[in-house]
Formats: structure tokens, sequence, C-alpha cells
């Protein structure tokens, strides 16, 4: 099980750029650190059959596909803050139900999970139609769930950048599945899912940023952005998108949910994308020292991984673009030279190079939550299921006789030995706590908070709401 619960370390650069050095946690802004995240963080391998089809038609094209990712949860829990997904539109469902590749399988190309996921209306996220189409989960809204509990669950996370591409590129050569355009009602539709699931409250927007200047440009090359600690526990989210799409999104916009990959010269200009950092390594300075964000990428299609070739990576860090891309933030076992893209620590985060520091301490690391954490049932579920807390019911036996969360602990709060058995636990693992009700858990987890145990929740709604939502009980 990964145990995500821990603070990270971060590496002290000193990198002399002419910018007075930030004093304490709420003095940092967002755009002075660095972060490694994935590249297409949703893929899975391509099906054997269609990656030996691909590598007898196109050995160049098959080694660009031939990478994959675990799922976002276990990114976000070793540490990356930097996602990214690929979006098609599908209004009626089911238009990317029957994968052409299934022509070259010996068995399905969709289990039944995935195959009714695919059937549902809704935005898909996948690399490409009918031959790399294996992704964790079909479906926008699942990713956007299991961000949500995992941000939830780590409240004090540092923000999280997901990057977003809006595929409608259609290969009728190869007669692939249409893929629909973006329009200015699907991106609307878009902004209004991000808001639904995960709350206005987990979203740093383009808005909020620009607050009473005229624009974003001027916003951030005047005032900056956000501080670090404003921005914790968030999600921003941008389009890298340009031309007319990008126009579509803005049109009618009234409060976009996402930043926009505009030109310089735009009055949204805020975030810019630039992918190679060696030929681009001047521009992306040049707009890092002028307060914008950039991302770039520390690899492609696989090639530096299979040579171990490292100068694009170091170039990438290098230019202090503040979101670093890559397929290998963990080496690939089958390619020789152990190529991984991480800093010298081993993290994912850092102070950025391009700007000095005097002193930051630890205090800036996602440290534990000051208080209790209160849960729903799914979080608590999500958290339960991936992260491997000790689960703790705090009800009299009576009650533990009528039916128990599978694996859970028993300690009576109500008794008087309560606070002698909770000591004897591991204060620096997890916790959840529940009761019936949430009334005694509530209690109970304050008091072991108190006790000094660093990480601590409690079921809202207690045993009650977890049956009532359909999750199971063992007796």
């Amino acid at each position: 099980m990964v145990r995500p619960f821990f603070i990270f370390g971060i590496l002290l650069w000193c990198f002399a750029c002419g910018e007075k050095s930030p004093e304490k946690a709420d003095a940092i802004k967002i755009n002075q650190i660095q972060l490694i995240g994935s590249h297409n963080s949703y893929k899975l391998p391509v099906p054997e059959g269609i990656m030996a089809q691909l590598q007898s038609e196109n050995t160049e094209l098959a080694a660009g596909l031939d990478y994959s990712h675990p799922p976002v949860w276990e990114q976000l829990a070793m540490g990356l803050r930097l996602l990214e997904l690929d979006l098609y539109r599908d209004p009626e469902g089911g238009r990317f139900s029957q994968p052409l590749g299934q022509d070259f399988l010996e068995t399905e190309a969709l289990d039944s999970v995935k195959k009714a996921a695919f059937d549902r209306p809704g935005f898909k996220v996948f690399h490409v139609q009918d031959i790399d189409y294996n992704s964790h989960h079909p479906l926008l809204v699942d990713y956007l769930e299991e961000m949500k509990r995992w941000s939830l669950l780590h409240p004090n996370h540092l923000p999280v950048f997901i990057t977003v591409n809006a595929k409608d590129d259609n290969y009728p050569e190869r007669g692939l599945t249409e893929a629909l355009p973006f329009d200015a009602p699907s991106f609307r539709e878009l902004d209004q899912i991000l808001r639904e699931v995960l709350g206005a409250e987990k979203l740093l927007t383009p808005t909020e940023v620009t607050g009473s200047h005229p624009d974003l440009k001027t916003a951030v090359t005047e005032s900056g952005w956000p501080s670090l600690d404003s921005a914790r526990g968030k999600f921003i989210w941008i389009l890298d998108e340009k031309g007319e799409k990008m126009e579509a999104y803005l049109s009618g916009a009234k409060s976009p949910v996402f930043f926009v990959t505009a030109p310089e010269s735009h009055p949204m200009s805020g975030i810019h994308i630039l992918n190679d950092p060696i030929e681009q390594q001047d521009e992306i300075q040049s707009l890092v020292s002028k307060g914008y964000l950039v991302r770039t990428r520390a690899d492609a299609d696989t090639r530096e991984a299979r040579s171990n070739e490292t100068v694009r990576r170091e170039m990438a860090f290098e230019s202090g673009a503040q979101l670093i891309s890559t397929d290998y933030y963990l080496p690939d076992v089958r390619f020789e030279g152990g190529y991984q893209v991480s800093f010298s620590d081993g993290g994912y985060w850092r102070w950025n190079p391009r700007f000095s520091v005097a002193a930051v301490n630890t205090e800036l690391a996602e440290a534990p939550a000051s208080r209790v954490v209160v849960l729903d049932t799914k979080t608590f579920h999500f958290g339960r299921a991936h992260f491997d807390p000790l689960v703790l019911d705090v009800r009299t036996q009576p009650e533990v006789d009528e039916g128990i969360i599978p694996g859970a602990v028993h300690i009576d709060f109500m008794q008087a030995d309560f606070a002698d058995k909770a000591k004897k636990l591991k204060k620096d693992e997890p916790v959840f706590v529940y009761c019936k009700v949430g009334s005694r858990s509530a209690k109970a987890a304050e008091e072991m908070k108190n006790m000094g145990f660093e990480n601590v929740y409690h079921l809202e709604g207690g045993i009650d709401g977890w049956t009532a939502a359909g999750f199971p009980l063992s007796r």
C-alpha cells in the first residue's frame, strides 16, 4: 500500500537573479517553485496485439506510444503535482465503445466495467481513438472524483496543476472513429462539470488571480501570483489549446475555470506552454523573469528514456519553467541507464532555481492538517481502500457486535481506559475514526489529535451513513 501521509523534504537552491528573497511561507508565490509531473497521466499500455501491429507498420510511432502510468491517485501520493488529461467529446455515449483495434486482439478490447463507462454520455479520457484508448478511467468525472477524494485527505497539499488537451483530431484515411469538435457550449459544459464535481473552493481560477486588475496579464506581471499557502488544497486547470479552440473557450466565459495558453500580448496571458527547453530556453527564462508560469517537457516520445539522454531534462530544470512534464518520474526497467526525472533529493518539487532564497524551512512542505479532518462516506471509503490507515471504531461492544467496518480496530470511547489504549497506537500513521453517527468519533478524534497523532480523520454520519451509502460491514 502507498502511504502518502508524510512531509516532503524541500531542496533549497540559491540562484541569484535580483529578486527579493521571501522571508516566510506566506511570501512564497506559486511561480517561485518548480514541480515535476506526468505527461498523459491517465495512460495505460497499448494492448499487445495493437502494439504488435503498430510496430509492423511504424516502429517510431509504436515506440512513441510505449509508456504508461500508475493511477492518478498514486501519482499524487508519490508527490507529483502536475497532471495531464486528453479529453474527447461524447455527449450521447458509446461513440468510442467499439475500438477498431479489436481486430488485432484475441480478447475483448474493453472489460465490462470500462465498456459500461464508454457507453455513458460524458467527456472521455484517452490518447488516440481506436488505437491508444486504454486508460485508468474512460470518464472524466471518475478522475475528478479521485482527485477530489485525494485532496480532501490531504488538505495542505501544494496546488495541483492539470493541463488539458481538447482532442478532435481525425484520421479518415485510417478509418478511425470520428472525434467531435469542441465549441463554446461544450467548453461551458466542461467548466460546469469541474465546478460541480470538485467544488468552487477547490479551484484557483483566472478571475481570482486577476482580482481588481484590468486583466490577468497585468495581475501576474505587476502584482504576481497568489501565495503558495493560499493555493494549498486547490487545483489549477490549464487549457493546452491555441487559436480557434482557445477563442471558443474564452467566448462567453464570464468566469472561466481554465487558464489559457495565450500569446504574451493577450490580456489572458498568464501561463505558457513551451515544450522544448533546449530550443526555447531563452524564451522560457524571459517569460519566467516577467512573472509568467511556464510548462515544459523533460522528454518526449520515449526517446530520452531509451538513450538515457539527459540534456533536455537538465535544460528543463535550468530554464526555471515551473511545471516540468515527463513520462519517467520513475525509471522504465526495460531501458538501460535508468533514465528518471526527479530532483537531486529524489522528490518532485523544489524551490525554483531562477529565484534567490535566503532561508526556506520545512514548514513549506505538506505538513499534516493541524485539526481533525472530517470525511464524507465516499472519501472515507476511498482513503481506507487506497492508503491503508488504521480504522478505529469507538462504539460500545454491543454496537460492534451488530457489525463493524471490515478491518477496524475497536476501542470504546466511553470507557475510562480509552486514552491508555489509544496511546499504544502508532502516532505517525493515519487514523480513521468512526462511531454510530459521528458525535463520539469527533470527540475521540480530537482527543487523539491532542495526544500527538499526526493525521486524524473522522467519519461524518458515522457507520449509519456508511451503511446507508451501501458500503459493507463484517459481523
